[in-house]
């Protein structure tokens, strides 16, 4: 087999690191082959079956170079590559354009909204706009990323102009152009989509301007409801990617997208396999694309009990079983045969004129038995040898041995300061120069130097640039203090308290910036330290932290953000029990896997040890397991007696509907105050509430508690819309956009059910608000049920429009409601004040029910009558 040799633009041996490949020919040739009847197949005009064959993969050993396989089969179809290059002439069948998406900075995840970004940029080059794409992307864009303009393509504006351009053809379809004023095309794009969308909710039998398939409108009503800053719904991203296959399918002749992902054996550094799995439904999804994977294993997608992944079976992926014999779509890719690797080498030779004798040649080819990142290292040794100028040959000792030895004489060849530069690098997967300069304690210009080092490759357009191959990096990691330059675990340990000071910065400063991405990042960073590293980390300003990153963590942006960047596993039990905490507080995880993870680590020596517990506590409490909850603040009490922790009993007290115990614990506490105004307003007595709120408001903005500051206005707002007549819609869409942003569930609810109870807004408008509300309300409790915020607006929305038969299924809907918590009071007595009790829930009741239930029936009196209601339903003038 011929093994073409790594060669520059020139033709000339690259000696960069990196562009060391094994481009055989019999992975051109299968390549061929698979770009050939993938061709044949999306050419038929049959329907798309069961079968998937859109997909090929290289698989083979770490250091292999499958890496440079990837990028070399990308330029070759790109036809980015000179005709002197091993291979020939481009492959006949055409690749109208082109993706990649490298996985290597991945911890096991995959972010879709990145991948449906990479999607687009490729394929812009076909045709500039997409309208069902564009329309899709945009709206899910601005449910993700609320606040934040559309992403860029190739330039600042260009995707923004195209999605101005679709959503101005819909707008005039729809006769509302002259509605808007034309601005930068970032707002217009953004502000277009929002109005369509709005015109969407308002007439459900609207049929947009655009070639699409049946149901396009009210999916692109779910692309801009269903996700949010904290959870993104990747299973709707593998939709929106699959309406560009729409697209492509639509198209005479059918354009041939490859998309290359590399380094996919990533994905299963997560357990849990989260991520392949939206893989597999994206590759699913999209059948006219080619993906061509490269990675360490085989795919084993054709096995039945593969439960974790959406499409299974060697029905749906034939050609991924083993020994295929029908169009086979995995490839092992191998060492080198000795004949090409003697090739390899003498042509390196000749061309460098490296100073190695013919037996120094064939021993370097036997040790390294093919392994073209061994070769590559021998390289970089001899290349030293030769320009250290003292006309010394290349020995054997130089150029064989272990792959860690090699590694270490390339460093031998290198200052000593560019050696603890590269050694600190390895602390990190992927890293700038400011990281490793802090971490070696080295000066920018140094860790400047030695990312230009062969050793270290650098990724164009990334945050963190720069990254080490793993080969390299664990062998630098694993050698000693009795190698020369060599460094202990103390030395690693330093360093890496050193880098965490430079990442706490880092944090600190997008804190102030309230750049939550950049906040996100330095998180993530700081985790792989200490996950990769035992680490020194400076103490949190708060007494309740051990350390500032377990405060970090906790008072992160989202935590769905954060699992994203973090690794799947650790070398360090500090590292394990961080990333069990992330897992423990993610809305993917089951409720009883969450509780484990919790016990766990607070069972454990670890400064997140009460932080846990207290988690645990406040996980019990929302699953309504009362006593156990209450014993673990009740430990917490005794251990640390602090505000937080002895308020919680009578806060749990409370919302379980245990008002005189709740009023007989909270007794001479700082939180007596909060126990008395919160059961005042249960019982239908709100003025203490609207009397102290505003104060209360003040001391948590103040404080800077953002997340408490958001909820109490939401909960502020919901009661004004309810008791008082003096809100605005403005005041409620302010909260609605600043709660979107921030992720905050709690606070998005009470604005839709504000936005309901103000009634300025037409029906239809109401009735997507409160099928939203709902579903936030299901998936947010812990048994699937509905809650009592959507239950307010249910029944106040279907009251006002006399809606008999709404209220009679909402009481059902209640009724069968296990457990109901104080917030529900005012449901139940305005369910009996229509005739339609439910079920009494357990309650110690301060003042007797009838007059409890009396209150909330004239309060509600006042609320129909401010919108022109009688008590009978029917408008107050008839």
């Amino acid at each position: 087999m011929r093994v073409p040799p790594p060669v520059d633009a020139n033709g000339d041996w690259s000696p960069h690191a990196g562009e060391l490949f094994t481009d055989r020919e019999i992975e051109s040739q299968a390549f061929k082959s698979a770009l050939a009847s993938f061709r044949r197949l999306i050419d038929q005009d049959d329907e798309v079956g069961t079968e998937r064959r859109n997909i090929v993969t290289f698989h083979g050993l770490g250091g292999i170079g499958k890496t440079a396989l990837s990028e070399r089969l990308e330029a070759w179809v790109k036809h980015d590559l000179p005709l002197v290059n091993g291979w020939g002439p481009s492959p006949a069948t055409k690749v109208d354009a082109s993706v990649r998406m490298d996985l290597h900075g991945s911890a096991g995840r995959i972010d879709m909204t990145a991948v449906l970004l990479a999607l687009r940029t490729g394929v812009a080059g076909i045709r500039r706009r997409w309208p069902l794409f564009d329309l899709a992307f945009a709206a899910y864009w601005s449910a993700v990323r609320p606040g934040e303009p559309l992403p860029n393509m190739h330039s600042r504006s260009e995707y923004a102009d195209v999605v101005a351009d679709t959503t101005g053809e819909v707008l005039k379809d729809l006769g509302s152009v002259a509605d808007y004023v034309v601005g930068t095309p970032v707002g217009f794009g953004v502000w277009g989509i929002r109005k369509i969308i709005g015109v969407l909710r308002r007439r459900r039998d609207v049929r947009l301007g655009v070639d699409s398939f049946a149901g396009f409108e009210s999916f692109l009503l779910r692309c801009a409801d269903e996700p949010s800053p904290t959870e993104s719904r990747p299973e709707l991203a593998c939709e929106i990617a699959a309406t560009l296959s729409w697209e492509l399918a639509t198209m005479t002749p059918s354009p041939l997208v490859a998309v290359f992902i590399d380094t996919a054996e990533r994905l299963a550094l997560d357990p849990r396999r989260i991520s392949e799995g939206h893989l597999n439904r994206l590759i699913h999804d999209m059948p006219n694309v080619l993906f061509v994977l490269t990675g360490r294993a085989m795919l084993d997608w054709y096995r039945e009990n593969r439960v974790d992944l959406p499409y299974r079976g060697r029905w749906i992926w034939p050609g991924l079983v083993p020994d295929a014999q029908d169009a086979p779509r995995q490839y092992l890719v191998g060492n080198l045969s000795p004949s090409d690797t003697r090739e390899l080498i003498q042509r390196g030779r000749r061309q460098l004129d490296l100073p190695m004798s013919d037996e120094v040649a064939e021993e370097l080819a036997r040790s390294s038995a093919g392994l073209p990142q061994y070769l590559e290292l021998a390289r970089q040794v001899a290349i030293s040898i030769k320009t250290a100028g003292q006309g010394r040959l290349v020995q054997v000792t130089d150029v064989t041995g272990g792959l860690g030895s090699l590694v270490m004489r390339v460093l031998d060849g290198i200052p000593a300061d560019e050696q603890r530069a590269i050694r600190a690098a390895c602390l990190f997967r992927v890293f700038d120069t400011a990281l490793i300069a802090a971490a070696a304690d080295v000066d920018h210009g140094c860790a400047e130097r030695a990312v230009a080092r062969p050793m270290i490759d650098r990724h164009e357009g990334e945050r963190f640039p720069y990254r080490m191959h793993d080969a390299v990096r664990e062998a630098i990691r694993r050698t000693d203090h009795q190698v020369a330059g060599g460094w202990s675990e103390r030395d690693w340990e330093l360093a890496a308290s050193r880098a965490a000071v430079a990442v706490r910065q880092m944090h600190d400063d997008a804190k102030q910036r309230e750049d939550n991405s950049e906040v996100l990042d330095a998180i993530g960073i700081a985790i792989g330290l200490v996950c990769e590293q035992n680490t020194t980390l400076e103490p949190s300003p708060s007494a309740s932290y051990a350390d500032w990153l377990s405060r970090a963590i906790v008072f992160s942006p989202s935590v769905q953000g954060l699992r994203s960047r973090v690794p799947a596993v650790s070398r360090t039990a500090y590292g394990q029990h961080v990333l069990n905490f992330i897992a423990a507080k993610s809305l993917e995880t089951p409720g009883e896997e969450r509780l484990r993870l919790l016990r766990e680590i607070s069972g454990a020596e670890h400064p997140l040890r009460r932080v846990a517990r207290r988690h645990l506590g406040y996980t019990l409490r929302a699953q309504h397991r009362w006593d156990e909850a209450l014993a673990i603040f009740d430990e917490l009490a005794a251990q640390a007696p602090t505000p937080l922790h002895l308020g919680q009993r009578p806060q749990i007290l409370s919302t379980a509907r245990r008002f005189m115990d709740a009023r007989e614990a909270a007794e001479g506490l700082p939180v007596q105050a909060l126990i008395t105004r919160a059961q005042e307003y249960a019982h239908g007595r709100p003025e203490r509430y609207f009397a102290e709120i505003e104060a209360k408001l003040a001391a948590l903005r103040g404080a800077g508690r953002q997340r408490e500051y958001l909820e109490e206005v939401g909960v502020y707002l919901q009661r004004r819309a309810f008791l008082h007549d003096d809100l605005g819609i403005d005041e409620i869409n302010n909260l609605r956009d600043h709660a979107e942003l921030a992720g905050h569930t709690v606070a998005t609810r009470c604005a839709l059910l504000a936005t309901v109870l103000v009634h300025r807004s037409d029906p239809a408008e109401v009735s997507f608000v409160l099928d939203r509300l709902k579903s936030l309300d299901l998936v947010s409790g812990p048994a699937g049920e509905i809650g009592f915020r959507y239950a307010f607006a249910e029944f106040c929305d279907a009251r006002l429009a006399g809606d008999w038969e709404r209220l009679a299924v909402l009481q059902q809907e209640v009724d069968r409601i296990q457990v109901r918590t104080r917030p529900w009071v005012a449901v139940e007595c305005f369910l009996e004040s229509v005739g339609l009790p439910v079920r009494p829930a357990p309650t110690q009741w301060i003042e007797p029910y009838n007059v409890v239930r009396r209150r909330w029936a004239a309060h509600l009196r006042s609320y129909l009558t401010r919108y022109g209601v009688d008590d009978c339903g029917q408008p107050a003038d008839s």
